[in-house]
């Protein structure tokens, strides 16, 4: 019988890197495909009275505010695909934020003890909360939808709507200084 330090489940194995590349690979695809679908939608959510489209509703955090969004839905008859773009995000929520993680993983320096890279280990566990702060974000949005908008719900959404963005915002400039970082290690010096 095994005990648990000598269980080989309580051994972690990272992936070989070409395994890691596929992964981040598969996800950016994904949520660039999501991205496009999401933007498409969009389109018909950026009217007068709905300024910013779903971003703008995300962040309305009072009810007045949320409600204007969803007067001017409901006068141009696009309720139904404000649903239909959260029911897709919902996919999206999933995507995105595994890809940001990847992508962090695949340029921290696991050896490494510097700020930089104890910096990219956070982050790539921290855009990770993406997932439930987009899930509850959305809840929220298509509960308003629903039964009308509130502010409770429009706080809600918009506390984790923030959150969520600075999460990808961070990881965004993080993996961008990475990769900047990789490449310049690997440019020779010019005299």
């Amino acid at each position: 019988m095994f005990t648990l330090e000598e269980s080989p489940a309580a051994v972690y194995v990272p992936p070989p890197p070409e395994m890691r590349v596929l992964t981040w690979l598969f996800f950016a695809t994904l949520s660039l495909i999501l991205l496009l679908q999401l933007r498409g939608f969009d389109e018909a959510l950026r009217i007068d009275g709905a300024p910013g489209g779903m971003v703008g509703f995300e962040l309305a955090w009072s009810a007045a505010r949320a409600g204007g969004f969803l007067t001017a839905w409901g006068a141009a008859d696009a309720l139904e695909t404000a649903k239909v773009s959260l029911g897709v995000d919902f996919a999206f929520l999933l995507a995105y934020p595994i890809m940001f993680s990847t992508g962090a993983a695949l340029f921290v320096r696991p050896t490494s003890t510097s700020a930089f890279d104890r910096c990219g280990a956070f982050i790539r566990k921290a855009v990770l909360a993406c997932i439930p702060l987009d899930a509850i974000e959305n809840l929220a949005l298509w509960r308003m939808i629903d039964v009308g908008a509130g502010d409770g719900l429009a706080h809600l959404a918009t506390v984790c709507a923030v959150i969520k963005f600075l999460l990808v915002i961070a990881a965004a400039v993080w993996c961008l200084a990475a990769l900047v970082r990789r490449i310049a290690s690997r440019t020779p010096a010019t005299a």
